[in-house]
């Protein structure tokens, strides 16, 4: 029951349709095409790309894979911290046990849908197992995302500052768009504090109740944020740690202001509806292409994609699936307890 933290048992949280292996199924199939058309796109040479991947140091790719998965315990941490601000002392609190399991099964839905739904769907989960409301709940989401561009903004202008001293090229297209998500967002924030009790007059007094909320959460989470902008902090480096020890396993060498722009460049990718179909792999690979033959890039794209996207849908589907039946027992067992008491 560590994943769950029931406040009201009579809420049912709903699973995913029951179409989702099956969407499963076609979303690995159409990464795996991604893949071939890597492969292709870069005229990569087929023989020493298996071999690449054949010699891979399998210790040090353990590793990679437990520091990817600690990037989970630290956004899990965070986004406890954002909930109980906003929360202020109403029960259940959440755990980081329950808040880093929720994170990992939206990664898994993002995996296997667009837009980014996941999102919503752990907002659903929370806000369903613990009768909080769901537009505060979508609220700390959006916290958690203008925390996390704003730390991508910083890293990478770092990380683009010491590719230039350090003779590197640097794809100037990804700091510029990077550049303007920051800009776009301030834009937004500014206008949801200036406008936000206007903004609710306009709307019915469901919708109002509802937005107020949301902005609450979006705008009222953030209490001790040195703590959670280091926490934050920690889930970026441990992405591009994974990438980094994915490269040592493959035996290649890259500067580590590199590996760290290649990873913040293949997260502002992921922001595109369809990034979950791995369409990332085309701008990571010619970003390490500056320092590592195509092969060689596309060696590090395949294996760390097999560990970030692969994984996830393997590990997060396990756990989305306990869910789901933890749920389901909770839900009959509240079924029974009505029935024998006459409800």
């Amino acid at each position: 029951m560590g994943f769950l933290i029931y406040k009201r048992t009579g809420l049912k949280a709903y699973p995913l349709r029951r179409g989702a292996p099956l969407t499963t199924l076609l979303f690995l199939a159409l990464a795996g095409l991604f893949l071939f058309f890597l492969v292709v796109r870069f005229d990569l040479n087929a023989r020493e790309l298996w071999t690449n991947i054949t010699e891979t140091n399998f210790a040090v790719l353990l590793a990679a894979f437990v520091l990817h998965y600690t990037t989970f315990i630290f956004r899990g941490a965070r986004w406890r911290l954002l909930l109980i601000n906003v929360q202020r002392g109403e029960d259940p609190n959440p755990t980081i046990q329950n808040c880093g399991g929720l994170i990992l099964v939206s990664w898994f839905v993002n995996c296997i849908t667009v837009l980014r739904i996941g999102d919503i769907y752990r907002a659903h989960l929370y806000s369903t197992e613990t009768g909080h409301s769901l537009s505060q709940t979508i609220g700390t989401v959006v916290a958690e995302r203008i925390v996390d561009v704003f730390i991508m903004f910083g890293l990478l202008l770092l990380a683009s500052g010491l590719m230039v001293s350090t003779g590197v090229d640097t794809p100037w297209i990804f700091v510029m768009f990077a550049s303007s998500v920051p800009f776009l967002l301030g834009i937004v924030l500014m206008g949801m504090i200036i406008f936000k009790e206007r903004f609710s007059r306009f709307l019915p007094f469901s919708l109002g109740e509802a937005y107020l909320r949301f902005h609450r959460g979006a705008l009222g989470s953030y209490e001790r944020l040195p703590v959670i902008l280091v926490l934050g902090l920690l889930g970026w480096l441990a992405e591009a740690g994974r990438l980094f020890l994915v490269i040592q396993a493959l035996g290649f060498d890259v500067s580590i202001p590199l590996v760290l722009f290649a990873t913040l460049a293949n997260s502002l990718l992921t922001l595109l509806p369809i990034g979950g179909l791995g369409i990332t792999e085309f701008g990571v690979a010619a970003i390490l292409s500056s320092m590592l033959v195509r092969t060689a890039a596309g060696s590090v794209v395949i294996v760390d994609r097999l560990l970030s996207y692969l994984s996830v849908i393997v590990v997060g589907g396990i756990l989305f699936l306990i869910r789901t039946e933890m749920n389901r027992r909770i839900q009959s067992s509240k079924e029974m307890v009505d029935l024998l008491s006459g409800k």
